[in-house]
């Protein structure tokens, strides 16, 4: 019935721990909407063949008060039904905002038009969240510019990021490979081309990206700051040698003391 309905809806995979509930609270909503808009189209269609105007009929009609009764249980379980969609909407939402304590914790900012994480080893990547399967993931996130909004539709997790101030949130990847990153909130020019990945890899192969991607002990400070440069594309703008770029060079600033504001 799940793969039914998904597929029906055409929903992505459910990838997370907390996909699964997230979207049978919706075949829910979803089934319930139509089949009260389905029982108003009916209604509709009974009174008007009933009650239409007919040649030598009454021009008035005598109408019939509805039991007060009738108007307390229709009332009333509409109330019930929408109290129980809010809570079981808030238990979704409080789950989420309390990450199980044995959580890997990434640092995620977001700037036009790109991702950045931070993670505990001291890796930093762009665009891509290395995570494992079947670990909690805690993301703690903020922006350096405007408002984004973090979303991978296969976890049916999705959350505000805002500048100055802490977003957290967190998800559990059930199943391996790339899953899709997506800026919900409009950001600029650029805001479609704001996309990542989540790769999501079995725990072995997490410690092996892990064991590869941490600085070794000792390392020259010169060239983890190339490295660094490399990764992260500075060298487009900035030079090493003096020579004219988009960007200031860097040649003499090491060691030096410059003035910035």
């Amino acid at each position: 019935m799940n793969e039914l309905f998904r597929t029906l809806l055409n929903l992505p995979q459910q990838a997370s721990t907390v996909a699964y509930g997230i979207d049978v609270l919706h075949y829910v909503v979803i089934t319930i909407s139509m089949l009260g808009a389905a029982g108003v189209a009916l209604a509709v269609g009974i009174f008007l063949l009933r009650f239409r105007r007919r040649p030598g009929g009454p021009h008035q009609h005598r109408v019939r008060r509805v039991p007060l009764w009738a108007e307390i249980v229709a009332i009333g379980g509409l109330l019930a039904m929408f109290l129980v969609f809010w809570a079981v909407g808030f238990k979704q939402y409080v789950v989420l905002q309390t990450p199980p304590a044995n959580a890997i914790t990434v640092y995620v900012v977001a700037k036009q038009w790109m991702w950045q994480f931070a993670y505990p080893d001291g890796q930093a990547t762009q665009h891509d969240l290395y995570v494992p399967v079947g670990r909690p993931v805690k993301l703690v996130m903020t922006s350096r510019d405007v408002i984004h909004s973090f979303f991978v539709p296969d976890f049916r997790i999705k959350w505000d990021v805002l500048p100055r101030r802490t977003s957290v949130t967190w998800f559990e990847a059930t199943e391996a490979g790339p899953h899709e990153i997506l800026c919900t909130e409009y950001c600029g020019l650029e805001h479609s081309r704001m996309r990542g990945r989540v790769i999501a890899l079995a725990p072995d192969d997490y410690a092996r990206w892990a064991e590869a991607t941490t600085k070794p002990a000792g390392a020259d400070l010169a060239s983890m700051g190339a490295k660094v440069a490399i990764e992260r594309g500075c060298l487009r703008c900035h030079t090493i040698d003096g020579t004219p770029h988009l960007g200031p060079t860097w040649a003499g600033v090491y060691g030096s003391k410059i003035e910035l504001a």
